[in-house]
């Protein structure tokens, strides 16, 4: 049984894994210059491998519903124990799984090793540029016209990635090898990515982290995220913003501008801080304004709130009836910020959109293409921060392996141009040529 993976990123090298002790011929097709080049940056670093609270509802997909029956086929203990068996020891905290010396760079070399000692061939530098089935086994088309040459694979498993983290569109050629087979796309867009908003005020916010409570409000509902934020000169990031983006990029394709409400006091509710600003302003009356917010936020957040209130930093806080440094300190808990667009794919961590799940069954096979296999990000699946995008790879590139590699011990007889193969192929199985 030879098995073809196009693509060398988390899930290509567990689906290589899993084919190869399974007994099956791996190759893989990677186009960069070396394998698991992203997996180095997850995590901060630190590789982020899983997480042991895990369910369906910390992932997004135009078919939600998919998403379970196939992560309860390969659980987080199960991705950890695969780990233990190829020699990496882990750690837990709060149910985020990491390396143990908490460097991603060993995950990076324990999956290379793996592939090595499974005698996995892996060619870096390779660009795939069409595939196709016929006669039951799958023609790929590698390289330019000038170096192009054709391999010939039992079964393909397209383990691509998405468009996050690439400089350049060219780059991305998942959806079109899936595209070649007819299977159901949905377009990419950035998740897990900056929001870039319209105000001027964040030039003057840049540099400032904070814990804080962001509000999306998108296709009717309203979405809520707590934890640090950052400000940058064009707008928004941090975690809060990350788990945000996929809601406000697949927003923004319909509409030019979407509402963001950010709440710098969420640990205050909004009745005591009403309490609260009244007892300042009694007892600070003769400070000046600038001094009225020291030791409740940045004084960057202080200073920007002030300016837009129209109210000097010198000017002083004139006790009960001073209604405007009470209204502006009210916009601690309510600042309006317009969000304008994302920040492009490539400094996206991973894209909501990919190959439809409805087209693909539990064991990542082509409903309509036996033989062929859709692995990671290249699915209509994307997951929250904390370790899931990971699963899903982990998980999903192991399924596709398994069933690749099933009846690995029985060879296919005949050739490529013509003849008949010992194989069952669905009748719906048709030839596709490469563009």
């Amino acid at each position: 049984m030879k098995i073809g993976i196009i693509g060398g990123g988390a899930s290509g090298m567990a689906a290589a894994i899993a084919a190869a002790d399974c007994g099956a011929d791996v190759t893989i097709l990677e186009q960069n210059d070396r394998i698991g080049k992203k997996i180095l940056a997850t995590g901060n670093g630190k590789c982020n491998l899983s997480n042991l609270d895990m369910s369906e509802q910390y992932y997004h997909s135009d078919n939600p519903e998919r998403i379970l029956p196939i992560l309860e086929q390969v659980t987080p203990e199960d991705t950890l124990a695969f780990f233990h068996d190829l020699g990496l020891m882990t750690k837990e905290k709060n149910g985020s799984c990491y390396p143990l010396c908490e460097q991603a760079a060993a995950v990076l070399d324990v999956l290379r090793f793996a592939l090595e000692r499974r005698g996995v061939s892996v060619e870096t530098g390779c660009r795939v540029n069409g595939a196709e089935k016929k006669n039951g086994r799958f023609l790929v088309h590698i390289g330019r016209r000038e170096s192009h040459r054709q391999e010939v694979f039992d079964r393909i498993i397209l383990a691509c990635g998405s468009r996050a983290g690439l400089k350049n569109d060219t780059e991305e050629n998942g959806t079109a090898l899936a595209g070649l087979f007819s299977l159901k796309r949905i377009p990419f867009t950035p998740a897990l990515v900056q929001l870039r908003c319209r105000e001027s005020c964040f030039r003057a916010l840049a540099g400032v982290r904070c814990q804080a409570e962001v509000t999306l409000r998108a296709g009717g509902h309203a979405y809520r995220e707590y934890g640090e934020l950052q400000l940058t000169e064009y707008g928004i990031s941090g975690i809060p913003v990350f788990q945000l983006s996929r809601h406000a990029a697949k927003e923004l394709k319909r509409r030019k501008t979407l509402p963001v409400m950010i709440d710098f006091l969420p640990q205050i509710s909004r009745a005591e801080w009403e309490t609260a600003l009244q007892d300042r302003i009694g007892k600070m009356a003769g400070a000046a304004a600038e001094q009225f917010f020291t030791g409740t936020v940045h004084k960057k957040i202080a200073g920007v709130v002030l300016k837009e209130s129209g109210i000097s930093p010198a000017a002083p806080v004139t006790g009960m009836a001073d209604r405007r440094l009470f209204d502006a300190g009210m916009r601690l808990k309510c600042f309006p910020v317009t969000v304008t667009g994302t920040n492009p794919f490539a400094q996206a961590q991973v894209c909501a959109g990919g190959v439809a799940l409805t087209e693909i069954t539990d064991r990542m096979e082509a409903k309509r293409v036996s033989g062929l296999y859709v692995t990671g990000e290249l699915l209509d699946a994307d997951g929250r921060c904390g370790g899931y995008n990971l699963q899903w790879a982990w998980a999903t590139g192991i399924i596709a392996g398994r069933a690749a590699a099933e009846g690995a011990g029985r060879r296919l007889r005949g050739n490529i141009t013509g003849g008949k193969y010992d194989t069952n192929t669905a009748a719906t199985d048709t030839d596709r040529a490469y563009p």
